[in-house]
């Protein structure tokens, strides 16, 4: 062998010797990358650490501290993620709804999307600020935004209304509650796309101790509205509906305030909800909720 070919060989090896060495380090990197935003499924062991991290935003995280207190965080039904060393991120997910919970105004929002992607998903919701940063990775999904309301015990204006029988609901009203919000624009498409799971899911909010009412003509459940995610102190109140043929004639306000005066009654100190219609935010606000931010949503 010529000393010339020695030399181009030698040139070669030490070619192949770096581009290995980069193919390593980026592969250790990608390994490092992966390993480091890996979610960690938390346990009941970690609850005191989760119920630190969100006390800081008691409303916005209550979903979060009542599913926690209904659930815990070893069921089918619940689970929660922590992202980051620091737990910068809390992804929680109720049967196929997904709620972000973060108290920094940057996360890793790369990570949740990428476990996002292997999810069976119905609804993203989170603080508005939070769930924007989502949004490029959803391109096609529509974002809804909406107030969020509080209403101290000591604010609670009751409000002159009709009577009505109203009930109170339980688990075997499932079928009622369904078929009423298969109705509404507002809640149709899970509904009627998945109705055998909402119904799973109505039976066990009632069996886990939501408290909802309604009002019944000829048998069939024209107006409701129920309490979820319920801790020591608050509740949530979501579901509100009006059959459409039974609108403007003051049933959801019956609704809501023996909702309001039943939770109160039985020691709660305040209850919160969503509103994006601004007829439907009037009447809350006779109620005495106050708008204390901006919540949003992503359905699929």
């Amino acid at each position: 062998m010529s000393q010339g070919q020695m030399i181009i060989l030698e040139d070669l090896a030490s070619i192949f010797s770096k581009k290995s060495y980069i193919c390593i380090e980026a592969n250790w990197y990608n390994f490092y990358s992966t390993f480091m935003y890996t979610p960690t499924l938390l346990t009941n062991k970690d609850i005191p650490s989760v119920l630190a991290c969100i006390a800081e935003g008691k409303e916005m995280n209550l979903f979060i501290e009542g599913d926690i207190e209904q659930y815990g965080l070893e069921t089918e039904t619940v689970s929660i993620w922590a992202f980051g060393e620091d737990w910068d991120c809390l992804l929680l997910r109720y049967y196929s709804n997904f709620i972000i919970s973060s108290n920094k105004d940057q996360f890793d929002v790369q990570a949740v999307a990428d476990f996002l992607q292997d999810q069976e998903i119905q609804c993203i919701s989170a603080k508005e600020t939070v769930l924007q940063q989502l949004v490029p990775y959803y391109p096609d999904l529509p974002f809804q935004g909406t107030y969020l309301c509080r209403l101290e015990k000591e604010h609670f204006k009751k409000i002159r209304t009709g009577t009505e029988q109203i009930l109170r609901l339980d688990s075997s009203h499932d079928q009622d509650i369904v078929d009423l919000y298969k109705l509404i624009d507002e809640f149709a498409k899970p509904y009627i796309e998945h109705e055998e799971e909402k119904l799973k899911q109505t039976r066990e909010n009632y069996e886990k101790g939501c408290e909802g009412y309604g009002i019944f003509k000829d048998g069939v459940l024209i107006c409701t509205a129920y309490t979820t995610a319920t801790t020591r102190s608050g509740a949530m109140i979501i579901g509100v509906a009006t059959h459409p043929a039974y609108r403007q004639r003051g049933y959801a306000s019956m609704v809501m305030n023996h909702l309001c005066e039943q939770g109160f009654e039985r020691g709660l100190i305040f209850l919160c909800l969503f509103y994006d219609n601004p007829a439907a935010g009037a009447m809350y606000h006779r109620l005495g909720f106050e708008t204390i931010g901006r919540w949003a949503m992503m359905k699929f």
